[in-house]
């Protein structure tokens, strides 16, 4: 894994150059310490940060075509290099190193901006024809590699992460309000927005040139269409889902440095971890953390499968450091974040990190077979919302509005008074009241001009020919996995310089469980039913008969103990006060209570910590860090 950037020259000296390239390289180590490159021109300057992983002697980068008309800086893997270079060999292609980067040049010389349909893997990269003067970057398909860019008039910069790309001079660093009510309303910044208006993420599946000036952006691939028709059996299904499974997890074995995996305990990891001891490989390292907190441990399920698949498993119990973590995820993810799951992950693979390089997660589970509450509690209110329209409006959300905030049955009375039978537990975000409550009358009028649940409804509607469960996971593989679940687990595996891979995310594997029938992916009740099935023979029966938990941390708990005066001082801090986003008022209110235990309020003020130490990283003059 790695770290990218570079920029447009436009008339720079080369002591200008050379000193944005150093600093931006500086910013990127954690990304890529084991070595560092650069390549310029007379237009354009490109980086490299390198994290070493396949032919650790000849893959530096940026790396040329042996005509050197092509330079790439690449960040990935191409899990399928092998068979594609051995194609090119035979078609006369000369290669100079063993590494994947030189099969993207040969495949950019044969199929041009195409050459991203060809590549099975986790990518971002960006490649210089100096031919032509254009510049090309992709990313792969779900979204696991980020990239991300500026342009204006005359210059473009990009960057693995935004950090790098606030070097250059003159960035402005004005918020983009239709991102910050994004935020607080699900907790993440989709793309191709960021939170800086004028910085813009590429999207996944898709390709961007820069040109003479301009951007164009379109994509290469789309999830299919959803399966309405069932016209195989399951042993049919079983079979195709072993074949993808084994090869997707098989493929991300390959490595020159040690490899490992994330275990939890749960479905989706437990099908990595046992499809990898399937595979013959004899010393397979296995990771875990655990809580002080038992209700948030799945050690011992974490053991059951590490004993049943004879791994070589590590266990770190995880205490509250929340206080010296929670600023160095601010500083990691650029943008405010409010996923506390980033936590455990942060921790987990700093531990991975003493022992391996790359390590195999679960990712994508959940997604693909139906994995998560929300699909279950999908018609959970169905009763309600069989009321007349006007009549929920005007009854339910009468009697939401005169609630204190604090009032347990109130998120579930504005759910009945708007939402319509198409829509899922979380339509209206996962902090329904907070701008209602918490914001300023400013903030809240500003925000009021963007609608954050429309961009879920359009994809609701796109695929309202499928059943309810499968709109839902397409909302989710659209949205929630690469803007937050995949960002989470890239910035903090980077934060630690550790290659993450996602076997589960295998392109070919989405489009299978994309078409499949929901009776394969949920029935009676039960969900994950075609994995699960799968997985009999490999896991533990009480591993694949458990309800789902989640990877999850005592927040609730740390912010009435350990980090209530923490929390307290950010929140109430004199900067936080003087922005005037929230109302310093029911912030207070929002602390007490919880503290009092009369309302769990620790996902609203999680939401707004990662928001203020944002502001506090990156934007206040005093104490921002670039």
């Amino acid at each position: 894994m790695c770290g990218i950037f570079g920029f447009t020259r436009l008339g720079m000296r080369n002591d200008d150059v050379g000193a944005v390239l150093a600093r931006m390289s500086e910013l990127l180590v954690h990304r890529g310490p084991d070595g560092e490159g650069s390549y310029v021109d007379e237009n354009i300057a490109l980086g490299h940060r390198r994290l070493s992983i396949i032919d650790l002697e000849s893959g530096a980068q940026p790396m040329q075509d042996w005509k050197k008309r092509y330079t790439i800086t690449f960040n990935g893997e191409i899990y399928n290099f092998l068979q594609l270079r051995e194609k090119f060999i035979r078609e006369g292609f000369r290669f100079q190193t063993r590494s994947d980067t030189e099969v993207i040049l040969a495949a950019f010389e044969k199929y041009g901006e195409r050459s991203v349909e060809y590549f099975q893997g986790m990518f971002a990269f960006a490649l210089w024809d100096k031919l032509e003067n254009k510049l090309f970057l992709a990313r792969d398909r779900v979204g696991k590699k980020p990239l991300y860019y500026f342009h204006d008039r005359d210059r473009f910069v990009f960057a693995s992460e935004i950090k790098a790309i606030l070097v250059m001079e003159n960035i402005p660093r004005e918020i983009d309000m239709e991102a910050l009510n994004f935020y607080l309303t699900y907790g993440y910044i989709p793309a191709p927005m960021t939170i800086f208006k004028h910085i813009r993420k590429i999207r996944e599946a898709s390709v961007l040139s820069y040109h003479d000036k301009n951007v164009v952006e379109k994509a290469y691939w789309k999830l299919p269409d959803p399966g309405n028709t069932d016209n195989q059996s399951e042993d049919e299904y079983l079979a195709q889902l072993d074949s993808i499974l084994t090869d997707a997890v098989s493929s991300r074995m390959i490595s020159d440095v040690p490899l490992g995996a994330f275990l939890s305990g749960g479905i989706d990891s437990s099908a990595v971890v046992s499809t990898m001891a399937k595979s013959g490989e004899s010393s397979i390292s296995t990771f875990t953390i655990d809580f002080a907190e038992k209700t948030f441990s799945e050690l011992e399920d974490a053991k059951k499968v590490a004993a049943h698949c004879r791994t070589q498993h590590q266990v770190l119990e995880v205490k509250t450091d929340a206080v010296n973590v929670l600023p160095k995820l601010a500083w990691h993810f650029d943008e405010p974040f409010a996923d506390s799951s980033a936590i455990p992950t942060y921790y987990v693979s700093k531990m991975a990190r003493e022992h391996v390089t790359v390590i195999l997660s679960g990712d994508g589970g959940d997604e693909l077979f139906a994995g998560y509450k929300s699909y279950q509690k999908r018609d959970e209110h169905r009763a309600l919302l069989r009321l007349p329209s006007m009549m929920r409006r005007v009854v339910f959300g009468g009697i939401s509005g005169l609630l204190p905030m604090q009032a347990p049955m109130r998120n579930l009375l504005k759910y009945a008074a708007f939402a319509s039978p198409e829509d899922g537990p979380d339509a209206f975000g996962l902090y329904p009241y907070i701008k209602g409550d918490v914001l300023t009358r400013n903030y809240r009028k500003t925000l009021r001009e963007f609608d954050a649940v429309e961009t879920r409804r359009n994809i609701n509607t796109k695929y309202q020919a499928a059943e309810k469960l499968t709109r839902l996971q397409m909302i989710d593989l659209q949205l929630y996995l690469p803007g937050d679940i995949l960002v989470k687990v890239d910035r903090m595996s980077m934060a630690n310089s550790l290659e993450t891979r996602a076997p589960l995310l295998d392109y070919r594997l989405i489009e299978f469980a994309t078409r499949l029938p929901v009776r394969m992916k949920m029935r009676d009740g039960v969900s994950k039913y075609l994995l699960k099935k799968l997985l009999q023979k490999s896991v533990p029966n009480e591993i694949l008969k458990k309800g789902k938990q989640g990877f999850a941390v005592p927040v609730n708990k740390w912010f009435r103990t350990d980090l209530h005066d923490y929390t307290k001082q950010i929140l109430l801090d004199r900067r936080s006060r003087e922005r005037g986003i929230v109302d310093v008022k029911a912030v207070e209110k929002v602390l007490d209570h919880h503290a009092k235990g009369k309302r769990d309020y620790s996902e609203w003020i999680y939401l707004l910590l990662m928001l203020e130490l944002w502001f506090q990283t990156f934007m206040d003059e005093s104490t921002r860090r670039i």
